[in-house]
């Protein structure tokens, strides 16, 4: 018997004894931490890079920048993607050019509107906000459809491919980033390099996935699914993004900067555990009633996980920024704080659970009720108490977000 064989047979037998399909679960998750192990490299360094080489005012408008253009980026269909993953794994693989066309169409609203912005900008005499507007808007429509070949691959539970392809994306497209940070500190550079090498690269792994697209039948739900979903997450996207918009008009880029440095590295640490999107495409071929009880003991062995990953945080936090961001040691109470936020990862699971089942009304509450309330309470309290009011208003949202999964959860 040869090792690999051996680890196989060891794998089945933890598969009888804990009741998890632990060959797939290795395998994917092996494929799916790698990439975002790399990501999250990536994302260091550019912290680095923008810590060391950006001033804050430059970074806070460049944070800025891109809070609109991902706030607007709700034209571009975000559901469609959850969509494809779904009725990709059913076998319907031309949806991913339907979904393309879609996602397109749709984004030329967002690019209108980041246009009107940029001429607000022009009109009030700000030449160096509205050209970066003006960038964007000519790039939104293909930097979000692009990214559909991830979506693919993990709907064909693909993960080594998915994830091959995400890391030479993330590479490539940073590289271009990371050469327009250290060349120039123009604003309006910085903006276009961001934009340009994200749109290449993601144009590069689309068309080599669309060279592997098998033939299918077209599902006419996806389309209509993945308008619900949008629709759903409207309120969400606009609750990711709004934080710093409200901070930017209230306090200006120098708390825009220094709270993205606390609010960073936790934001990572989540991607670092992507439960939600491992277990979708498993959960969308069983039957939830069925295994109802297994996800409930894996949901509560999840949280021994996220309590021991906020301990070692908030002790290391303190020698990381001082190694990494000297500039930005006002930001280390922030982000020991919003790491206690890490403790709600487990409901991801619930959470991919409802939109296997198709839930569409419970999803719709989760989608609307939770980023509602963290916008209302933005607007209050980043007025009076600045970047703690963002971090309490997280901390809210995400209670309510996880006390209405669970009980949506256990009426399944």
């Amino acid at each position: 018997m040869t090792f690999k064989q051996k680890i196989y047979k060891f794998l089945r037998w933890l598969e009888q004894f804990t009741g998890t399909d632990m060959i797939y679960l290795t395998h994917g998750a092996f494929w799916l931490t790698l990439e975002k192990v790399i990501e999250v490299l990536i994302g260091l360094g550019l912290m680095i890079l923008f810590g060391r080489l950006v001033t804050k005012e430059v970074f806070g408008a460049y944070q800025y920048v891109l809070s609109i253009t991902g706030l607007l980026s709700i034209f571009s269909l975000p559901g469609l993607d959850t969509a494809l993953i779904r009725t990709v794994a059913k076998g319907n693989e031309k949806m991913l050019a339907v979904c393309f066309k879609e996602k397109n169409k749709w984004s030329l609203l967002g690019s209108f509107v980041l246009l009107l912005i940029a001429g607000w900008y022009f009109w009030h005499q700000n030449s160096f906000l509205g050209t970066c507007f003006i960038i964007v808007a000519l790039f939104l429509p293909f930097i979000n459809s692009f990214l559909l070949f991830s979506s693919f691959w993990q709907g064909k539970k693909r993960f080594d491919l998915q994830n091959k392809y995400l890391i030479m994306f993330n590479l490539l497209a940073n590289l271009v980033l990371i050469l327009f940070i250290i060349f120039t500190k123009k604003l309006t550079l910085i903006i276009f390099g961001y934009c340009l090498g994200f749109t290449l690269a993601g144009a590069i792994f689309y068309f080599l996935t669309v060279k592997k697209v098998a033939d299918g039948k077209k599902e006419k739900e996806t389309i209509s699914f993945g308008k619900h979903l949008t629709l759903m997450s409207a309120v969400s996207t606009v609750a990711a993004y709004f934080d710093k918009i409200v901070l930017w008009h209230f306090l200006g880029p120098l708390a825009v900067a220094t709270y993205y440095f606390a609010e960073r590295p936790t934001a990572k640490m989540r991607e670092l555990f992507p439960i939600s999107t491992l277990a979708l495409p498993k959960l969308s071929q069983r039957n939830i009633k069925e295994i109802k009880k297994g996800l409930w003991q894996k949901f509560l062995k999840l949280f021994l996980v996220a309590g021991s990953v906020i301990i070692v945080y908030v002790v290391l936090c303190p020698y990381f920024y001082k190694w990494l961001f000297p500039a930005y040691l006002n930001s280390v109470f922030y982000s020991q704080v919003l790491a206690l936020c890490l403790i709600f990862m487990p409901f991801n699971l619930l959470g991919a659970a409802l939109t296997a089942e198709m839930r569409k009304k419970e999803l719709y509450v989760l989608s609307f009720v939770t980023p509602a309330s963290k916008i209302i309470l933005f607007l209050i309290l980043i007025p009076f108490w600045g970047i703690w009011g963002i971090i309490f208003s997280i901390q809210a949202s995400y209670l309510i977000n996880s006390l209405l999964t669970l009980y949506f959860f256990r009426k399944i």
